[in-house]
């Protein structure tokens, strides 16, 4: 009787001990590389994947055969491709590929329907959820074609996650790294 309470009272322990949050905790060292980056204003995104809304669209466009290797309709692979959201000082420059449905017809006339912006946006907000070690960045951006809304979120990890909703296209999140802006990407958001 002893042996098997024993026995189940373990078992119950593993249990539990298995049993825990998916959040990883960030080193001290790693919560103040971000927060550095965040506060000197020069920090750079390179996404590695786009995340389309799955529709017809895109289902259809996956089964043509002309996604690159590794990606899904929802999950695209993004390595190799240019693309980045900067920001320097109050500026923001931003070059995404874009995958989704257009909703209203609007002067996509070239057939670049990639989103891109460069300016001083308008509304943007920078905060810290300190329990997460977070920072959640929301701006507004204007262009001649469109308006986007955008919500980007950097981890500790300098892993990062943007949101794009359009006023006119579907919704699209990308997940990348963030990285310190280098002298030469400097002179590019300026040159804009």
């Amino acid at each position: 009787m002893k042996k098997a309470f024993f026995l189940i009272f373990s078992c119950g322990l593993v249990l539990v001990g298995c049993t825990g949050t998916k959040e990883s905790v960030a080193t001290q060292t790693q919560v103040e590389a971000l927060d550095k980056l965040v506060l000197e204003e020069a920090f750079m995104i390179e996404s590695e994947w786009a995340n389309p809304l799955n529709n017809y669209s895109i289902s259809s466009f996956a089964n043509s055969g002309l996604l690159p290797p590794g990606s899904t309709a929802g999950n695209i692979n993004l390595i190799g491709n240019p693309n980045y959201l900067i920001k320097h000082g109050d500026s923001i420059a931003m070059f995404l590929p874009y995958f989704g449905e257009q909703q209203v017809a609007t002067n996509y006339v070239d057939g670049d329907s990639t989103i891109k912006y460069y300016g001083v946006p308008e509304e943007i907000k920078i905060v810290k959820k300190e329990k997460k070690q977070t920072y959640q960045i929301q701006f507004k951006a204007k262009t001649n074609r469109d308006t986007y809304d955008v919500f980007v979120t950097l981890y500790p990890n300098l892993s990062s996650t943007i949101t794009v909703n359009s006023a006119f296209r579907t919704t699209i999140s990308y997940r990348g790294r963030v990285s310190k802006l280098s002298d030469k990407n400097k002179k590019a958001i300026i040159a804009k």
